[in-house]
């Protein structure tokens, strides 16, 4: 048989595997460990189970399961190089192994920079080669020529691509015929197509499944910050424990990253994905800006509440503010429930989240008459003003009634129908076309 029938035939069966184990085996797997695990778990020694606890503990899921993906990406490039009798299989197997990223789409994205740069870096060298030949100041030329290069084009973290495919032909020796450039671009796109099959391994999910967890992750953890907070300032709490949530504070910057990276990189994917319409993305890309603006102002309440204990003579937060905390923390965390799961009864949810966030403001406009009839202290009065500014703000950014959340919005650029989009009109021009016969 044709080496580049069986090579085709093999990397569509991979294809097949990849999709079935992720959407299939891999939760139906998943769930019978589960049930093992609570099985046995009663009849192991304590020993083991401190032993077990200990690997899960150190042990990244996402590290490992990244490191497998790679690997097997490597070994099917090299093999897949062998029969197509490619003179340079580690080229396909460097190439797989860089190629492998959290999504089908950024590993093309990734794969089609590093192939430019190698033409780049194929380029620059034989124009400085042939014009120079091999002298220490050529194989600076070659270098420095091949940054610039791959600045030029844009390539991002893939510029250095340039430089090192122009010193790995120096190594390789030998002149740079037809034949060779044409064997590296085959074994580079080889290793490209076989980290784009397998890269939906290494997260377990979509682009869309990704951006909801991460932003449903961060609602929880703004959700939890606030009852935390809440909780507090009802019992009385000292400068440490302020400290500490005003750092967690912060932290949630890292999450609103992570958050972003997430919706962004579904945005890229949906651009040119034929199964992702972009409509199904604007609403995410709403909730991470809503999402954005909630994490400056729980972080400003958490200020406020620290410098009330660190300032000497500042005002003290009333405790009445704890009930208003408490109440903007369930609405995060029916917001967060509404974001992960897209099959869930919108409508329910939805709903839900309105009555929470109706909760929240009458709890606001009970707090503020409670501190005004039975505090007389102007700093407490206007430390409580604050909080609960930034409390209405939260609010607005979760109905998304506030009017900062359209300053800044760009429309989403051209893009490729999705199936879903397309099937319809198709299936509206065939019924018009039928009555018109």
């Amino acid at each position: 048989m044709n080496p580049i029938t069986v090579v085709s035939l093999s990397l569509l069966l991979c294809a097949a595997g990849a999709a079935l184990l992720r959407r299939k085996v891999r939760p139906a797997v998943e769930s019978a460990c589960q049930g093992l695990l609570v099985r046995l778990r009663p009849h192991l020694p304590a020993r083991v189970r401190r032993l077990a606890r200990g690997c899960r503990h150190r042990a990244d899921p996402a590290v490992v399961r990244s490191a497998l993906v790679t690997a097997v990406a490597a070994a099917i490039a090299w093999a897949a190089a062998g029969t197509l009798h490619l003179p340079g299989p580690a080229t396909a197997a460097v190439s797989a192994t860089l190629s492998v990223q959290m999504s089908s789409h950024a590993s093309v994205r990734e794969g089609a920079q590093r192939l430019i740069g190698t033409l780049a870096g194929i380029g620059v060298t034989v124009a400085v080669w042939h014009t120079f030949g091999l002298t220490p100041w050529s194989v600076a030329a070659i270098t420095g020529c091949g940054l610039a290069a791959g600045r030029l084009l844009r390539l991002g973290d893939s510029s250095v691509t340039v430089p090192l495919t122009s010193l790995g032909i120096l190594v390789a020796g030998g002149t740079v015929t037809e034949t060779f450039v044409w064997q590296r671009i085959a074994a580079t796109a080889l290793g490209i197509v076989v980290g784009a099959i397998l890269s939906p391994l290494v997260g377990g999910m979509t682009p869309l499944e990704r951006a909801r967890r991460e932003l449903a992750r961060l609602s929880t953890e703004i959700s939890g910050l606030l009852g935390r907070l809440g909780a507090g300032v009802r019992q009385g709490y000292d400068r440490e424990q302020a400290a500490q949530w005003l750092a967690r504070s912060r932290e949630l910057s890292d999450d609103l990253e992570d958050a972003r990276a997430a919706v962004d990189d579904l945005v890229r994917q949906a651009r040119w994905s034929l199964t992702t319409p972009v409509t199904r993305v604007t609403p995410l890309h709403e909730t991470l800006r809503a999402l954005e603006h909630g994490v400056h102002q729980v972080n400003s309440v958490a200020r406020s509440m620290f410098d009330a204990t660190a300032t000497p003579h500042s005002p003290v937060v009333p405790e009445q503010i704890g009930e208003v905390l408490s109440a903007a923390a369930e609405a995060f965390a029916a917001h967060a429930t509404l974001v992960a799961d897209p099959l869930a009864d919108t409508s329910r949810e939805t709903a839900n989240l309105e009555y929470l966030l109706q909760t929240l403001r009458k709890a606001r406009r009970q707090t503020l008459h409670k501190v005004r009839t039975e505090i007389d202290d102007t700093g407490v009065l206007v430390l409580t003003g604050s909080i609960i500014t930034d409390i209405d703000r939260m609010a607005g950014s979760l109905e998304r009634s506030a009017p900062a959340l359209t300053v800044g919005v760009r429309e989403p650029g051209p893009s490729i129908p999705a199936v879903s989009e397309v099937l319809p009109a198709v299936r509206l021009i065939w019924e018009k076309a039928k009555i018109s016969r």
